[in-house]
């Protein structure tokens, strides 16, 4: 895969296949990730939104300010997914959505995610940091970008370093993307659970 993807998020561009960790602090800078699907909505690419309730309430009404979200709902270009109950599970549900988007036709794959860490219908934290390092490799060879959102206020340094830094080969912080130097290989990170 080649050409870069164009975030939406100032400026930056990543590659087809990049797993990213985005560190937000305030209402603006939730928002601007946000952008990420706009783009994507805009140029016709399928995005999902994956998360606890109140994020994804929060990521679809940005969108439904400038999109007719329930027209892109029924098309399958705009899709919304919360947790389960396993790590595992869970990246079977988004492996099937991407799977049949590019069955369909799509030609990149969006996601914006906000993992509910400790949050009820939630797996656990294990569960979780394991399916945060195996997405890494689920999506290294398809045409899709995912991005999940780590809000640094309300998530616990445990999380901010083993769920963010040792899982996610790419980081954006203050709208700077950068190669992560803390990046743990899935197979490494999963052995040493």
């Amino acid at each position: 895969m080649t050409g870069s993807v164009d975030l939406g998020i100032g400026g930056q561009t990543a590659f087809p296949g990049d797993h990213v960790a985005y560190f937000w602090e305030t209402s603006e800078q939730f928002l601007a990730a946000v952008e990420f699907l706009a783009v994507g909505l805009a140029g016709g690419d399928h995005c999902v939104i994956f998360g606890y309730d109140e994020a994804n309430a929060r990521v679809y009404s940005s969108l439904e300010s400038r999109f007719d979200c329930r027209s892109l709902e029924e098309r399958g270009q705009l899709v919304l997914l919360g947790g389960d109950v396993s790590g595992a599970e869970m990246l079977r549900t988004i492996a099937a959505d991407f799977q049949q988007a590019l069955s369909g036709g799509a030609k990149m794959l969006r996601l914006l995610g906000n993992i509910g860490w400790g949050r009820p219908g939630w797996p656990d934290q294990r569960s979780i940091l394991e399916f945060e390092a195996k997405v890494t490799d689920a999506v290294r060879d398809v045409p899709a970008v995912v991005v999940c959102m780590y809000d640094v206020r309300n998530a616990g340094g445990e999380i901010i370093l083993h769920g963010a830094f040792e899982t996610h080969p790419i980081t954006i912080c203050r709208n700077i993307l950068r190669e992560n130097p803390h990046f743990v290989t899935p197979a490494e990170f999963i052995a040493s659970m």
